[in-house]
Formats: C-alpha cells, structure tokens, sequence
C-alpha cells in the first residue's frame, strides 16, 4: 500500500493541537479533510471513503461513539476506527465496537507511530484477501475450481495440461493419487470420517470433508442438497417436488437423492425447479 488515506474528527477547543500535522509528517499518509464536529466528519467520511478516521472521543454537542453508531451500515465496508480520548473510561465501549485502536492522550510520537505500522500491517492484510477472493473467483469462473482445488490440482498433477486441470480433480486413494475427470461425477456424500465420490463407473472412498470438497468445486456446477451431499447438477434429468416441500433429484444413473428444502432455495437460484 502505497499511502493510508485519513480524516481526522477532533473537537474544536483544542484544533490548534490536532494530530492533522503530525499525521502529515509521516510520509505515508495523506489526511484528506479534518474537521471538528459529528455532523461535518459523518459527511466528510461518507464523501472521502477513507481507509482511517481518527476520532475525539470526547467531542462538544455529540460524542465520537454516537459518530460510530451513525456510520455503521451508513458505509460498507467501515474505516478503520481509532479512538483518541484524555482518559481509558471509554476504552471498554471501544473494545466492544471492535475499533483499531485506542489513543491516550499526550499521544507520544512513539505510540502514534506504533498505530500506523499497525494500520498499515492490517490494511495490506485487507488487500490480499481482496485479491484472493478475486483471484478464487476468477478461477472458479474460467475453471470450475477454488483456489484451494487448483493448487491441488498443480501438486499432484505434475504432467497435466491446463485442459486437463480445468475438467478434473485430485484424490488420494490409498497412497496413489488419481484424477477424476468432473463430467463423471455423479454425487460427493459423507460416510462418517469418510466421503464417497460416485462416479459414472465406480465409487472412490478418501479421507476428506464435504467442506474440503465444497473448497475445491464450483458451487454452481457442484451445489450441496442436503447436510451430507454434493450433486452434478449436469447429471440431473428430474427434480421432483415432495409434499413436505423437499425435491428428490434424480440422476442419469437412475439414483435418486434427497434436496432438503434449506438447500432447495440454492437450487432454485440457479433456475433447475
């Protein structure tokens, strides 16, 4: 991260000892408006979406608390929230609002610079989880795998080609591992410590969860229909509906499985009722 955008929502009575220009000092951070009131930060936070407000406490007419309890759902996802206040009375309230930090003052220049690093620390932790998610989502789009299912894939799959990752997955069989190309997977479903994957020819038993399972496939093409089971929804010919409100899907196989009515909505999203 390059530089950490900031406003500054100190009282007025005393602006002339702000933390505006001691923040500037600080190469990366740029204090995009300070102002001295609930009502001009609320606006100037809205507007200026930064990355850190650093709020008084203790404000004259309305209280930094009252500031936070007006920005929460206001603007998603919230700024990082550090609290500056002469005493520690208000330290639990700020802990229970899960703010960044807490500053006492006189803020030493060795704490204030404490609290940045930190920030700066857990803003590039925000970012790489951003382009994870992006990434796993990219993949899962142009391959029908997460991230978690790829990788996999890569280590254990060391002469396949790209095509071949794309249509298939790893398992562990005893000490072997096998690929198994996806379009011949009828249904995933747990047997205890175990997971059964029905396929076309046969069934394979590993060691593995359904949520490790539910990582690694393509929800929209491997979709979960009850607490112990993942579908192929390309292996499907019928959904019939029950009078309790489930669905029993029946595969090409012939199978059929229970669709619990929690799961049922999913299915629903992705027009197969």
């Amino acid at each position: 991260m390059d530089t950490i955008s900031a406003i500054v929502v100190e009282d007025k009575a005393v602006i002339d000892r702000c933390l505006t220009p001691r923040l500037t000092a600080f190469e990366n951070i740029n204090v995009l408006a300070h102002c001295d009131n609930q009502k001009c930060g609320y606006s100037y936070i809205l507007d200026y979406q930064p990355d850190v407000v650093f709020v008084d406490i203790e404000m004259l007419g309305a209280s930094g608390i009252e500031l936070l309890d007006k920005l929460n759902g206001a603007i998603v996802p919230l700024p990082k929230i550090v609290f500056v206040a002469a005493s520690s009375e208000f330290a639990m309230q700020a802990f229970e609002y899960k703010v960044f930090d807490y500053l006492l003052k006189p803020i030493s220049n060795c704490r204030l610079k404490a609290c940045l690093d930190r920030l700066g620390n857990a803003l590039l932790e925000n970012q790489a989880l951003l382009a994870q998610t992006k990434l796993n989502q990219l993949l899962c789009s142009k391959t029908g795998k997460s991230l978690d299912g790829f990788m996999q894939c890569l280590e254990h799959s060391k002469q396949a080609t790209l095509t071949d990752l794309q249509q298939t997955i790893s398992i562990k069989s005893g000490t072997q591992w096998l690929r198994i190309k996806l379009e011949n997977i009828l249904w995933i479903e747990a047997a205890g410590d175990y997971m059964c994957i029905h396929t076309l020819d046969e069934t394979h038993i590993v060691r593995k969860t359904l949520r490790q399972f539910e990582a690694e496939l393509d929800k929209r093409c491997f979709p979960r229909i009850n607490r112990s089971s993942i579908i192929n929804l390309n292996q499907i010919t019928h959904l019939t509906p029950n009078s309790n409100g489930e669905y029993m899907a029946r595969l090409v196989s012939g199978v059929e499985l229970k669709v619990s009515r929690k799961y049922k909505l999913k299915l629903s999203a992705l027009n197969l009722n």
